[in-house]
C-alpha cells in the first residue's frame, strides 16, 4: 500500500514559525515527511500520527481545526528515547462523503496494523471511530473501549453521526467480542441503554466507580485493541473546548493516566482523540491538554513490555484456586515485575481465554467467591452459542 496519496503533508513551517523547536522537543524528533515512509520502510517506525480534519457528521462544528491546533502544542513537548520512532503522516484527505473518509481510515489503519505500527488519530468527530473499527472486523477477539460521558447509540431512526456512532459500529461488527464504556455519567444515560449494554454482555464503568478504584481501568485497556476518547468525558473546568460540557468528568490528570494505560497495552494498536473544538477553546487549554494526553500515550508505549501468558505461561507465577462449590479450578497469572494479573477462563472442550484482570479478582477467588469477570465471560459464551 502506498500511503502518501491518502494524506496532505504536515505544513511544518506554520508550527515552527510560532516558536523554534530545540533538539529536545517532539517537533524536532518526529518525522514529518510522509514520502520517507516508503524510503525507510514501515518497519522503521513505531507510531504514526494521523490527523483527520473532518466534522461533517458531528454537530460540533470547529473540530476540523483540532488536528493542527493539537500539533502546535504537541510539537513543543519533550521528546523520548530515540527507540520510539514516530512519523506524522499528515492530514487524511477529505473525500466526497463521510463514507469515503471511513473507508480511507479503514485502509490506512489496517495497513499500519499489518506493519506493526501503532496509530494515533487526531479528530474530527467521534463518528470517525466507525472507519477505525472496520480495520478490526476480521479479528474475532476485537475489543473496543470508549471514554465518554454518554453512550452514543440511536434512540430513534436518526441518521448516523457522532452522537450515535456506536449503533453503526455494532451493526457493522455483529460479532464484536467486547465493548467497555469508561467514565459514563448516569444522569446522561437512560436506564434502557444500560440494560441494553448489560444484555449484550458489554460493560459500562461509571465515573464514580472508576474514581473509587482508578487502577481498574488498566486491565480494561490491556484487553482492548482500540480506544476512542471523547474530550467531553473530561470536566468542563479542565477542558472548555468541547461541544457537550459537563461540570463533572475526569480530571485532566486522570485523562492523561488513561492514555498512559492505553499506551502500555500490548494489544492496543489504535488510539483516537475526538471532539476537541479549538473555536470554543478560548484559553487554548483544551488543545494543550489534548497534546499532553497524546504525550502520555506515547510515554506509555515507550514502556510496553512483552508480557503475554497466552504465549509463554512459564514466565509468570501461576496460582490455582479450587472453587469447590462450583467444581472448577481458576488459574491466575501474575507478573511480579509489573504486578499485573491475568485469569484463564475455560469455555468448551480444551478452549480458554486469558483475560487481563485485577489483583482484587484473585483476592475474591481465594475467598471462594467467583470473580465478576468470570461470570461476565461465561455469559458471553452463552450468548455467542445461541
Amino acid at each position: 500500500m502506498i500511503l502518501p496519496p491518502y494524506f496532505d503533508a504536515v505544513d511544518f513551517d506554520q508550527f515552527q514559525s510560532e516558536k523554534k523547536f530545540n533538539k529536545n522537543s517532539l517537533g524536532y524528533f518526529i518525522e514529518k515527511d510522509t514520502i520517507k515512509l516508503g524510503d525507510k520502510g514501515p518497519g522503521k517506525y513505531t507510531i504514526a500520527l494521523i490527523g483527520v480534519p473532518d466534522e461533517r457528521k458531528s454537530p460540533n462544528k470547529g473540530t476540523a481545526k483540532a488536528p493542527d491546533e493539537i500539533r502546535k502544542h504537541l510539537y513543543q513537548l519533550s521528546c523520548f528515547d530515540t527507540s520510539l520512532k514516530i512519523i506524522d503522516l499528515g492530514n487524511l484527505k477529505s473525500g466526497r462523503s463521510e463514507n469515503d473518509v471511513y473507508f480511507a481510515l479503514r485502509d490506512v489503519i489496517d495497513y499500519l496494523n499489518e506493519e506493526g505500527i501503532i496509530s494515533i488519530i487526531l479528530g474530527g468527530g467521534q463518528d470517525l471511530s466507525i472507519g477505525i473499527a472496520r480495520a478490526f472486523q476480521t479479528n474475532p477477539e476485537f475489543t473496543m473501549a470508549i471514554a465518554d460521558a454518554r453512550v452514543d447509540v440511536k434512540s430513534t431512526r436518526e441518521t448516523t453521526d457522532s452522537k450515535n456512532f456506536i449503533t453503526r459500529i455494532l451493526k457493522e461488527n455483529p460479532e464484536l467480542f467486547h465493548l467497555d464504556m469508561l467514565g459514563i455519567q448516569g444522569h446522561y444515560v437512560p436506564p434502557d441503554i444500560l440494560r441494553y449494554l448489560k444484555d449484550s454482555t458489554f460493560d459500562y464503568h461509571q465515573l464514580g466507580r472508576i474514581r473509587d478504584d482508578f487502577p481498574m481501568t488498566e486491565p480494561i485497556l490491556r484487553n482492548s485493541h482500540f480506544l476512542s476518547f471523547d474530550i467531553s468525558c473530561i470536566r468542563y473546568s479542565d477542558a472548555e473546548g468541547q461541544y457537550s460540557p459537563s461540570p463533572n468528568g475526569f480530571y485532566s490528570e486522570e485523562a492523561c493516566q488513561i492514555a498512559r494505560y492505553a499506551g502500555l497495552s500490548n494489544r492496543l494498536t489504535a488510539f483516537g482523540l475526538f471532539e476537541v473544538n479549538p473555536e470554543m477553546d478560548r484559553s487554548g487549554n483544551s488543545t494543550a491538554l489534548a497534546a499532553q494526553i497524546i504525550w502520555y500515550f506515547l510515554e506509555g508505549t515507550l514502556h510496553r513490555r512483552k508480557e503475554d501468558p497466552a504465549i509463554n505461561k512459564e514466565a509468570f507465577t501461576r496460582y490455582f484456586v479450587e472453587m469447590e462449590e462450583h467444581g472448577e479450578t481458576l488459574v491466575f497469572f501474575h507478573q511480579p515485575v509489573t504486578n499485573r494479573w491475568w485469569i484463564e477462563i475455560s469455555y468448551g472442550e480444551g478452549d480458554s481465554w486469558i483475560i487481563a484482570c485485577n489483583e482484587s479478582d484473585y483476592r475474591k477467588a481465594i475467598t471462594r467467591e467467583i470473580p465478576e469477570i468470570c461470570l461476565k465471560y461465561l455469559r458471553k459464551t452463552e450468548r455467542q452459542s445461541k
